[in-house]
């Protein structure tokens, strides 16, 4: 890939129609990215014309594929919202989405419905029941001996980590090595202890490395839920 391929994407998605991309397009637009990133970081000249033409390539990058993302999720959110209406077809665009574009369709055209229950419902259908169905914003990404677990003990779904490196927690040695908390708000992505990737949201329920959770819990930014407590461990022991 190169900045050129980046900027024909760019230009057909400048249209109001949905465009269909590579699978790998993201993926292989980080290599590029992470390979121009080197190539700078070998220039010893920040002031040489090398380094400002990769640096500038670098940013045009960047801009160009952040532009790419925001107006094919907009076009997605536009087609969950034409969609929502019961009356309309099912769009083939939608065959045109990356998987995780068709995951952000599907819990927004949710999303929609279920405000459309809770709000216009009682107005429109005042003798109905129908209840709004909210979507599940949290992402199970562990085994499903564990999950079941979980999920019996606490009555909520569980979510584990987010990154896409390491393996996930097995649920014998839980309580050995990860805790399971609430976080209370929005968190920038971090590194965790056992060195895979952590992003998480206010409200969500997630399995953390112990290290982290103690610090998150500390600073006020999570609650504990299921930790070292339940096998008789302290989660904070006293220093002597």
């Amino acid at each position: 890939m190169d900045t050129e391929e980046i900027s024909q994407v760019l230009y057909k998605e400048k249209s109001q129609t949905l465009k269909t991309i590579p699978a790998d397009f993201y993926l292989e637009a980080e290599k590029y990215v992470r390979k121009l990133e080197e190539e700078i970081g070998k220039i010893g000249n920040s002031r040489s014309p090398e380094f400002k033409m990769l640096h500038d390539e670098h940013e045009r990058a960047l801009s160009d594929l952040e532009t790419i993302f925001m107006k094919r999720i907009g076009k997605v959110i536009t087609r969950a919202t034409i969609q929502s209406n019961a009356n309309k077809p099912i769009s083939k665009d939608i065959e045109k989405l990356l998987p995780v574009e068709k995951r952000l369709y599907d819990l927004v055209l949710q999303g929609i419905k279920a405000a459309k229950t809770e709000l216009l419902g009682p107005i429109l259908y005042p003798s109905s029941e129908n209840t709004a169905v909210w979507p599940e914003i949290v992402e199970r990404r562990v085994s499903a001996g564990f999950e079941g677990e979980m999920e019996a003990k606490m009555g909520i779904p569980v979510i584990a980590d987010r990154g896409e490196t390491g393996a996930v927690p097995d649920k014998n040695n839980i309580n050995e090595e990860y805790v399971v908390v609430r976080v209370l708000k929005d968190l920038p992505t971090f590194t965790g202890a056992d060195g895979r990737n952590y992003t998480v949201s206010a409200e969500e329920v997630v399995v953390l490395p112990q290290l982290n959770a103690t610090g998150l819990i500390k600073r006020n930014a999570a609650k504990l839920i299921v930790g070292r407590e339940d096998s008789g461990k302290d989660l904070f022991p006293e220093k002597n």
